[in-house]
């Protein structure tokens, strides 16, 4: 879309003159009396509008007959649909907007809000287990997908084995960037994995602590997976992030619905390899960054 064209039309007068040339069109005199305008401020706009090509003059005799024309506004209505069909990015901040006045209101009022509130999640996933085991398990794996919408995965420690740490950093586009911390709890290749994470402010201090229990059931090539989310603990400045943790899985899976739906191969290892690769590097974590 031509800049020029909506500059022109963005001054109140000229866009009146658009308005009432879309009636019908009219000579310089006609239209300077019915808006009430002296004759050379109408002339001057006029001569704007044709410069950039929104408005054609006719010679008709000693008259001279201004019409718009209709092709460049019919370009503008095309790209003007873009802006006006809805987008479910936005839908989905009004979502977490509303979400946040919920969850503020209960905190208010009760200072153990969060403590209790489960989340369930279901997924059937057209890849075999072992594929989706590799991606909750393997660091490269995991920052592919362990994000919602505008944010990327910067660092991702996995230590895929009980008692072993689990980090997560994401980034959104102006570089903030979020913790989150916790650790396995039980790990059963490629079936079932539970473990304890949760957002970390600045300080390292946690905002929410919620366990994770995490079910693979192989069915004919294709995976179930069943996510269950407890929230175990929550402080007065976890509101926002417990607002939006059931908003944010759904989002994270759907990017992992997505990545296996692309039909490439995950890159998925034998069983329990990875759980070896890091028991026999003892202490030395799977970390990408």
């Amino acid at each position: 879309m031509d800049a020029a064209r909506l500059s022109a039309i963005g001054e109140r007068n000229r866009l009146r003159i658009v308005e009432l040339l879309n009636i019908a069109p009219r000579p310089v005199g006609e239209i300077a009396d019915r808006l009430g305008l002296r004759q050379p401020q109408v002339t001057k706009h006029l001569q704007i509008l044709q410069r950039v090509g929104l408005v054609a003059v006719h010679p008709l005799g000693q008259r001279r007959i201004y019409a718009l024309r209709r092709e460049p506004f019919a370009e503008l209505s095309r790209w003007l649909d873009v802006f006006a069909a809805a987008n479910p990015r936005e839908a989905v901040l009004d979502e977490y907007a509303n979400a946040i006045k919920v969850e503020a209101a209960v905190a208010r009022k009760d200072r153990d809000f969060g403590r209790g509130r489960v989340f369930k999640f279901e997924r059937k996933l057209p890849a075999p287990r072992s594929e989706i085991w590799a991606l909750w398990t393997t660091g490269r794996l995991v920052r592919r997908w362990w994000s919602p919408e505008r944010f990327e995965v910067v660092r991702a420690r996995v230590e895929p084995v009980a008692g072993g740490r689990l980090e997560i950093v994401m980034q959104e586009g102006d570089g903030t960037r979020h913790a989150s911390r916790g650790r396995f709890l039980d790990v059963e290749p490629p079936k079932h994995l539970r473990f304890e994470l949760g957002p970390i402010d600045p300080d390292g201090r946690a905002l929410l602590t919620a366990v994770y229990d995490l079910t693979l059931v192989s069915q004919r090539g294709r995976t179930n997976l069943v996510l269950t989310i407890r929230v175990t603990s929550a402080t007065q400045a976890a509101v926002p992030a417990l607002a939006g943790l059931e908003l944010g899985w759904r989002q994270l899976l759907d990017k992992l619905e997505r990545i296996v739906g692309a039909g490439s191969r995950i890159g998925s290892e034998p069983r329990g390899t990875g759980i070896r690769r890091y028991q026999s590097r003892r202490s030395r974590a799977t970390v990408v960054s």
